[in-house]
């Protein structure tokens, strides 16, 4: 997947409000204004909870110090994938 993380959550906050995945053709204004609304939420969610925490501590746990650097990053995208479902899953 292409882009930043910011970038393809401001599209599919755009995509989500519209209905259709139309981004290219909203004006540079409305675009900046869904990243900076995308900025804030990220910064608002930037310490987990303890569930999200939990979450990412179950694939911690499994890590091997002798792991290469691909298997800790590996590990590291499997950690975010947790706390972020976990995060989804609270109500």
């Amino acid at each position: 997947m292409t882009g930043s993380i910011i970038e393809r959550a401001a599209r599919a906050l755009a995509q989500s409000a519209s209905g259709h995945d139309d981004w290219d053709s909203l004006d540079p204004q409305h675009q900046e204004a869904i990243v900076r609304d995308v900025r804030a939420v990220f910064h608002a969610i930037r310490e987990p909870t303890d569930a999200m925490a939990l979450a990412g501590g179950e694939v911690i746990r499994n890590v091997a110090p002798a792991e290469t650097a691909v298997g800790h990053q590996g590990d590291a995208a499997s950690t975010w994938r947790f706390m972020v479902a976990a995060a989804m899953d609270e109500r």
